[in-house]
């Protein structure tokens, strides 16, 4: 995406704070919505630190098969486990000295919690098929968009674990919450992408400015990314217009005088009767019914794909069996 982070008011404090909190070797939890940028922030913190010249590490920890996480984390040795036909670094060894940035660390099993714990306090490990005992140095910056307190509550995530990643915390808040970062932002995204076009773009009109802003952005700063690119691969003149968008059906109506804003459809009454709980499995049964693809499940939700299979597990061992393909 690039090195950006925009100077609002509203981003400005966590800015400063990231870089005092660069200074010292505690570890960062980044919170906030799916696309805020919780991985521009982890990059700020690690260029701003003493650390700046070594590795920045990222780690897509839901990304990675739970039979293969240890391997990824800490190594393993050649002839670990089928497959394994050489000696491996893990993430850890390769960010000797830097930055070990892990995204998604909501999605960790919960089995392998207590073995990263385990190296977090330590500061050692051994790769997988080796009794040999490694030290390691390595800063750690974890991110989520997952409440983990309540991923605590329902047995999720290990209490001791957030303790350990949670010394020092910053939320992102959300791209609809800092209106005033999109022009920057979307300034930013066409520098990036205006040479894929022949024409040379200047910038927006301001019908298509008007339309960045009234956009809910429900993906963020990465959907913006996006459809900025959209637009720069499309137009065929010197300034983007809002049809190069495809944001006029998802912009936010203003209301007209006179006129009364719809209203939102009311929930099934008998969900008023009900707990937490049964609601969201009837949710999930209905996505998985509709969507049948646990993946376009996963993101119609806002949940990962290995939460939503947790989910149904639960579900299928109080002998309901929601399937999804």
């Amino acid at each position: 995406m690039g090195m950006i982070i925009t100077q609002s008011t509203k981003v400005e404090k966590l800015i400063q704070f990231a870089k005092r909190a660069a200074r010292s070797t505690a570890p960062v939890l980044l919170t906030g919505e799916s696309g805020t940028g919780k991985e521009l922030f982890a990059q700020l913190i690690h260029q701003s630190s003493p650390r700046s010249e070594h590795p920045f590490v990222p780690v897509n920890c839901a990304a990675i098969a739970e039979n293969l996480f240890e391997s990824e984390l800490f190594g393993h040795e050649k002839g670990a486990f089928s497959g394994a036909i050489m000696t491996r670094e893990g993430r850890f060894e390769v960010a000797r000295g830097g930055t070990l940035f892990l995204d998604e660390v909501g999605e960790i099993p919960l089995p392998l919690q207590s073995k990263l714990l385990r190296v977090l306090e330590s500061k050692t490990f051994e790769r997988v098929g080796s009794s040999q005992t490694l030290e390691h140095d390595v800063r750690i910056v974890a991110a989520t968009n997952r409440d983990l307190k309540l991923a605590v509550e329902e047995g999720e995530f290990r209490l001791d674990l957030l303790h350990r990643i949670n010394v020092l915390n910053i939320e992102i808040p959300p791209l609809r919450k800092r209106i005033s970062d999109i022009p920057l932002l979307a300034m930013h995204f066409l520098d990036l992408f205006r040479s894929e076009n022949q024409i040379r773009i200047e910038g927006f009109d301001s019908t298509a400015m008007k339309t960045l802003a009234k956009h809910d952005w429900p993906g963020n700063i990465r959907e913006l990314r996006n459809v900025i690119h959209r637009a720069c691969v499309l137009t065929d003149q010197p300034r983007i217009t809002a049809e190069y968008l495809g944001l006029e059906s998802s912009a936010v109506e203003q209301p007209v005088e006179g006129k009364t804003p719809p209203q939102e459809p009311n929930l099934p009454s008998q969900w008023l009767h009900m707990n937490l709980e049964e609601v969201e499995r009837k949710i999930i049964t209905a996505a998985i019914e509709a969507f049948g693809n646990r993946q376009v499940v996963a993101d119609k939700l806002g949940i990962s794909p290995r939460t939503l299979t947790n989910k149904i597990r639960r579900y299928r061992e109080a002998d309901s069996e929601p399937e999804a393909a």
